[in-house]
């Protein structure tokens, strides 16, 4: 099946016609290969990256960095690693943070405790390989351009990605903001989960292919470390309250990681709440932010 599946791509290509981007190999593990694609989702070979949609080409690459960020905020000495996810301006403010021995070990203390409890609940390593599962649906995401056309107040708002133009280092402490017209822009909606409000994480599109998040300027080194720490601390915390479900429980950490890095540390749950699961796949349709597409 395999095969065919190449055969008719190879076909198709020919042609001049590219796979629609839910075209899936047999194993319905993405699209035949591994090949990279480009800043637009399109391969040089003509086909679509996997699991892109019509509103997010570059939704595979959006999920990596996701994935990739959550991963390092959960990994001993992975605080700088971290910083890498974001845009250059960012990296360049964050970078000057050095943390103190008693803070470095600290923090590391607290991964490794969560990287023990982890692999005692649910008999695997913290490594989130199946990202499309992870974050699923609900996770919606919209891509644009920057100066691209927007209504009045657009801007703000919370289903489309911010395309206003920006002078190269318009942000503070320096460094390149990326805003630069035709580049890239993606936001994420987290739905609202695990006791943590909803939340829109915003991205920028650097070449030569990587998505990093659009953090704060308000966010200093010290307020991420400070952050970070208490939001791991609460995951820890409330370990007994970890979904059942793997793939669940990735997705309350990333939210807490995430919380941490865009500066969102209120509405959040106290160890002996409850924690509620999130719908593995799309429910209430409505235009609520986080509920619906």
């Amino acid at each position: 099946m395999r095969q065919r599946v190449l055969f008719i791509a190879a076909s198709m290509a020919l042609a001049g016609f590219t796979l629609p981007a839910f075209a899936q190999d047999a194993t319905g593990g993405g699209m035949a290969g591994d090949r990279p694609a480009d800043r637009t989702g399109q391969r040089t070979d003509g086909t679509v990256a996997p699991n892109g949609t019509a509103k997010a080409p570059d939704a595979e690459g959006i999920r990596d960095t996701l994935a990739s960020a959550t991963e390092a905020a959960i990994t001993k000495d992975g605080f700088d690693d971290l910083i890498e996810r974001f845009v250059d301006a960012d990296r360049d403010r964050l970078n000057k943070f050095k943390m103190t021995d008693e803070q470095k070990d600290k923090l590391n203390g607290r991964i490794a405790q969560l990287q023990k409890d982890w692999k005692a609940k649910y008999n695997q390593d913290f490594d989130i390989d199946k990202e499309e599962v992870v974050f699923n649906d609900q996770f919606r995401i919209v891509q644009g351009e920057i100066g691209e056309a927007q209504p009045a107040g657009g801007r703000m708002d919370p289903t489309k990605p911010d395309t206003t133009p920006g002078a190269g280092n318009d942000k503070a402490g320096g460094g390149d903001a990326n805003r630069d017209a035709g580049r890239n822009v993606a936001k994420v909606t987290v739905p609202a989960s695990h006791g943590m409000p909803a939340m829109f994480i915003p991205f920028i599109h650097e070449m030569p292919d990587a998505w990093k998040i659009d953090v704060p300027d308000t966010v200093e080194g010290q307020k991420l470390y400070d952050n970070l720490l208490t939001q791991l601390t609460m995951v820890g915390d409330m370990k007994d309250q970890w979904p059942s479900d793997v793939n669940d429980a990735y997705r309350a950490v990333s939210h807490h990681v995430m919380m941490a890095v865009l500066d969102q540390n209120s509405g959040m749950m106290k160890p002996g709440d409850k924690m509620p699961a999130t719908p593995s796949t799309p429910g209430d349709r409505s235009t609520t932010p986080g509920t619906g597409r």
